[in-house]
């Protein structure tokens, strides 16, 4: 009997312990960055709206892609162990710029911020 009094103690006790651990948060900024994905954010830092890919879009402006995000990009984090190509114009045209993987999280280059239209996995 003496053994079923503690086994019960215990549980309680770990119960207890459980009930009295805080919320856990919603992550934020890079942090919503999903592993092995593309990810662009509409503001500097990882703030805004995001948007992540595992191959691309070849056009950012219609509505088959995520919304909002055509001309509006600016920070990116490649996550995906592969180079990414970004482009100023639709299917993959106009001007490129590239994001190599494992750089970390960026602002985008000025030239470059807010005149997204298409990207793509190399």
């Amino acid at each position: 009997m003496r053994i079923k009094g503690l086994l019960v103690s215990a549980s309680i006790g770990a119960a207890m312990v459980v009930a009295a651990a805080p919320p856990a948060s919603a992550a934020t900024g890079y942090d919503r960055c999903p592993n092995f994905r593309m990810c662009v954010f509409t503001g500097p830092n990882g703030s805004g709206a995001i948007a992540y890919f595992s191959t691309g879009d070849g056009n950012l402006g219609d509505s088959s892609g995520p919304v909002g995000m055509n001309n509006d990009i600016e920070s990116i984090w490649n996550r995906s162990g592969h180079t990414w190509e970004l482009f100023d114009g639709v299917g993959f045209s106009g001007t490129r710029w590239v994001s190599r993987p494992y750089v970390g999280p960026n602002n985008v280059i000025p030239a470059a911020a807010n005149k997204v239209s298409s990207l793509r996995d190399t």
